[in-house]
């Protein structure tokens, strides 16, 4: 540090002044509350108190997955005439999908409520071919909106396009081959809707 052996010993028996001990802690590389009493100073803490989430988005958090698995039941939807309802809680199969691409691009009620299944016929061709693996929100059991549903009418499973008008509904088929079906509105009570169809395996997003 440039100084006597002498001035050592004074410090050590005396102390540092101010200035000097500043100096030699900077040549030292230490603080100098270390070098004047032994110890580094102690900081006063402050306990923050943090709000908690709110229950909605903590429980979202808690959720989030960035892979889900999708059951598939063994049914598959009539695009024609009608099918024999098998038992639609026969879960034969899964697939798993990337969860952020599920928000991205579908509109659901819920991840859980996604389920797969097929359809089967030409009547909803080329919107949806036979054999086409659908995507299907359960938590929808009711025509809310225009949309493609899976439902049963007179015992039989379709997939057909429903319109809601005054007067009831238009359940139409997108192949022209197929005339649409009217249901009056006091007949609305005769159709189970399972689910809403929202993604065909063709890349069509309904």
């Amino acid at each position: 540090m440039g100084t006597e052996s002498q001035n050592v010993h004074n410090w050590f028996k005396r102390g540092l002044a101010k200035g000097k001990l500043l100096k030699a802690a900077s040549v030292l590389g230490v603080r100098p509350e270390w070098l004047e009493y032994g110890e580094e100073p102690k900081v006063a803490t402050e306990r923050i108190d943090i709000a908690p989430l709110p229950v909605p988005l903590a429980q979202k958090i808690a959720s989030y997955r960035s892979l889900i698995s999708i059951e598939r039941f063994d049914v598959a939807g009539s695009m024609g005439p009608g099918t024999e309802p098998p038992d639609f809680n026969s879960v034969v199969d899964s697939m798993t999908l990337d969860a952020a691409w599920v928000r991205q691009n579908l509109v659901y009620t819920s991840i859980d409520n996604i389920k797969l299944i097929s359809g089967r016929g030409d009547s909803m061709s080329p919107t949806i071919r036979n054999g086409d693996p659908l995507l299907v929100d359960v938590g929808i059991t009711a025509v809310e909106c225009d949309a493609i549903y899976f439902f049963m009418m007179s015992g039989q499973l379709h997939i057909k396009r429903i319109q809601r008008h005054l007067d009831g509904l238009s359940i139409l088929s997108d192949n022209d081959r197929y005339r649409p079906i009217e249901v009056a509105a006091d007949r609305e009570g005769e159709l189970t809707i399972f689910a809403q169809v929202i993604y065909g395996w063709n890349g069509q997003k309904f």
